[in-house]
């Protein structure tokens, strides 16, 4: 039986979040909201992991980075 259990946190100036998600697509999806939350100005940044696959956005790129990691975990 497949491990079903994908890793997710968020690491932003202020805070880091995490968590756990049976899919990768769901640990990319709620990643992406709360790394949303945290990046106020366009200037701030935040680093995503899943599984060891770590990515660094910002609120321009945010969007762009979750949608291309969930169509690639499908």
């Amino acid at each position: 039986m497949a491990n079903n259990r994908f890793e997710w946190t968020v690491k932003g100036s202020e805070r880091t979040q995490g968590g756990i998600k049976h899919t990768a697509g769901d640990a990319w999806a709620i990643a992406g909201k709360r790394a949303a939350s945290q990046l106020k100005s366009t200037i701030d940044s935040a680093t995503i992991s899943v599984n060891g696959e770590t990515i660094s956005v910002t609120k321009n790129t945010l969007a762009r980075e979750i949608a291309a990691r969930i169509k690639a975990s499908k």
